[in-house]
């Protein structure tokens, strides 16, 4: 009887989880009591939805019948049980027509609801990753154990360290609004973009 072959990482998309994405995980995005305040997290379209596609692969419909992509993704709870939810991917509106986004974040319990990052480790990052029986799962990395060998496969510390860097560098040369650090990798073929490259 032979054993099914251990799954292996396929695809990892990465995002920065700075302080206003943090008070989206908290359900306190918006600043007055007026409302507004999309809890999504958003990614430029024009370079993460063909990646994006390849982590939420299913299509569905949305309210006002718009076509979204949706994931069934698994995660670990607050207690270490094995769960799966599902996340959704939406296009981007006419309002923001440069992002597509990850909505309901904070209500989605593979993100938040109970799972909610350290912010003790250094900067924190959110990682989808496709592994190669399908299965699809978030995490949370910092940059604290990022730097530390042995946490992390190391295409995925090359990959954030290597952009957290060359995103830093850009920002020291930047006035105004800062680039945060956001990106892929493909294990397949071996790509790697980082957000602040182009």
């Amino acid at each position: 009887m032979s054993t099914a072959p251990k799954p292996h990482p396929e695809l990892l998309v990465y995002k920065e989880i700075g302080p206003g994405d943090m008070r989206k995980l908290l359900a306190e995005s918006n600043d007055a009591d007026t409302g507004g305040g999309a809890r999504d997290l958003r990614l430029p379209w024009k370079t993460f939805r063909s990646v994006m596609h390849r982590i939420f692969t299913d299509e569905a419909v949305a309210r006002g019948g718009k076509k979204i992509r949706t994931a069934q993704v698994t995660y670990k709870d607050a207690n270490g049980k094995t769960s799966r939810t599902t996340l959704e991917y939406w296009p981007a509106t006419t309002s923001r027509p440069a992002e597509d986004r990850v909505s309901k974040v904070h209500s989605n319990p593979a993100l938040a609801g109970g799972r909610l990052p350290d912010q003790d480790k250094g900067r924190v990052f959110l990682l989808f990753i496709r592994w190669s029986n399908g299965e699809i799962r978030t995490y949370y990395a910092y940059e604290d154990e990022l730097r530390t060998p042995g946490k992390w496969a190391a295409e995925v510390r090359s990959a954030l360290l290597t952009c957290i860097a060359d995103t830093d560098n850009r920002n020291s040369e930047r006035a105004g609004s800062l680039l945060s650090v956001q990106g892929y990798y493909d294990f397949l073929d071996g790509t790697v973009h980082c957000h602040a490259n182009g």
